[in-house]
């Protein structure tokens, strides 16, 4: 029985997370479709197929022309509309109720109400976070840094934890996510980092360093974080009244900005007390502590783990999590800024195409965010909408942005663009497309079981010496 229950407390806490995260993806990709197909049956176009999922096919019937489909694959799904395909020696404008032969007002109307779509859906849940309020970790809305990567470009240029980033580049900053991002997204060399420490503002010019798994530019320095431990049995700090689930917020009067500055403060501190400053359920609470040399860690210690994940329930019941209540225009403008972000630093190379993530990464972010609460879940839901409806609006052909250009530069020409231009054109792009679609699947791959899929072929091949394992020692 025990083992049903412990299987049962698995898969809720791995496997359906999982689950929610490609229902959730496909409740997006599906209203965007849902927005090509409502309105093309409006305007009066044939609608051959609508499918919820991708192939095969598990079951379906056929109704006014168009065959409703249930797939298996739940990832999205897909609309085909009559008379949108150009292939050599047929013109897809020979199928009067066909996309290409209506006029260009509902072309597109077609083309724009996908994004309008999700753009719709994002505005509903930001709506709804609006009024009941997002709640976000208090320590990601500062600038406060944590801590600084041991040999890191901060570290040589002299950052600590405690400074608190003030601008980049000269851009004010106010979040974390804004001192990450404007570092990333930087077209230059080095970035100007003005800080401030202890009243006092510096400006330090520091050269990132590219991040050797995503390729994206870093510095080293990471956020203030929530230190919360669990205790074990029979040590100092179960003895000195310290409890799992405590919050350490100070040493010995100094603030606590990360568990990698508790750990050095009490190893540094064998057989000396050490107060530490506790937050318990909302309340403050003290503790005096005196480590003791630990033979089988080989340091000194007092009995305690700092847990690696915290529930958003528990920084709420301490105060530490504040309510964010942005209106959607502002949610939905402050996404599409990142995505051009996104796409500008791409194009000028600032960015690399490896840290992009496709549908591997996207379930995963969230599932992620599912544990972390459905307010966070239905966040991402909402930013990824946004995200698709972007990315669908590129003036890219084969997406709704091209075949929105394709039919405004046939209505300013007063005549339609040739089969064979327009079916090289197209296979062009689709194979691009293709190619982005295997980089990033592939990108998911390597990001998840890149090390794995490594050890495999050195196992495989451990009999031919490489210049990388000469070089060990």
């Amino acid at each position: 029985m025990s083992f049903i229950v412990s299987l049962l407390n698995w898969c809720s806490q791995h496997i359906l997370p999982v689950l929610w995260g490609v229902v959730a993806l496909g409740v997006v990709v599906l209203l965007h479709e849902f927005g090509h197909f409502i309105v093309a049956k409006l305007r009066g176009i044939r609608v051959e197929v609508f499918s919820i999922g991708f192939p095969p096919k598990i079951w379906g019937f056929t109704r006014g022309g168009t065959e409703y489909r249930i797939s298996l694959l739940f990832v999205g799904g897909y609309v085909k509309l009559a008379g949108m395909e150009f292939e050599e020696g047929a013109d897809p404008r020979s199928v009067k109720d066909g996309f290409y032969a209506s006029g260009v007002g509902t072309k597109l109307a077609v083309c724009a109400c996908g994004p309008l779509m999700n753009l719709l859906s994002a505005f509903v849940i930001y709506s709804f976070l609006y009024f009941a309020g997002l709640p976000v970790p208090a320590n990601m809305e500062r600038t406060v840094i944590g801590s600084v990567l041991e040999n890191s470009p901060a570290e040589k240029a002299g950052l600590i934890p405690g400074d608190r980033v003030l601008s980049v580049n000269g851009t004010r900053v106010d979040r974390w996510e804004e001192v990450t991002k404007s570092i990333v997204y930087s077209t230059t060399p080095a970035v100007d980092l003005e800080f401030e420490r202890r009243g006092e503002r510096l400006v330090k010019r520091i050269v990132p360093e590219s991040d050797n798994k995503l390729k994206l530019k870093l510095i080293g320095i990471m956020p203030s974080d929530f230190v919360s431990v669990e205790v074990l049995k029979d040590s100092v700090a179960e003895a000195s009244g310290v409890k799992s689930g405590d919050f350490v917020i100070g040493a010995n009067g100094e603030t606590i900005y990360s568990g990698e500055q508790l750990v050095k403060i009490i190893k540094s501190h064998e057989g000396k007390k050490v107060r530490l400053a506790l937050l318990r359920k909302g309340e403050s609470v003290t503790a005096t502590v005196v480590p003791r040399h630990n033979t089988k860690l080989g340091f000194p210690a007092i009995g305690i783990v700092v847990s690696p994940v915290m529930l958003m329930s528990d920084l709420e019941a301490n105060g530490l999590v504040v309510y964010l209540h942005r209106d959607p225009f502002t949610w939905i403008a402050r996404n599409v800024s990142e995505m051009y972000s996104t796409l500008k630093g791409l194009a000028m190379r600032a960015v690399s195409p490896r840290g992009l993530a496709g549908p591997i990464g996207i379930i995963q972010i969230m599932s992620y965010s599912m544990k972390a609460g459905l307010m966070q879940f239905l966040y991402v839901m909402a930013f990824i909408s946004v995200n698709l409806a972007v990315i669908n609006m590129l003036p890219i052909p084969v997406l709704d942005g091209g075949h929105i250009v394709t039919a405004l530069v046939e209505w300013v020409r007063r005549r339609p663009l040739s089969v064979k231009t327009m079916t090289v054109v197209q296979n062009i792009f689709m194979a691009i497309l293709v190619a982005l679609m295997v980089l990033v699947l592939a990108n998911d791959v390597l990001r998840n079981w890149g090390e794995s899929i490594s050890h495999i072929i050195r196992g495989s091949t451990a009999g031919t010496p490489t210049p990388a394992a000469e070089k060990k020692p």
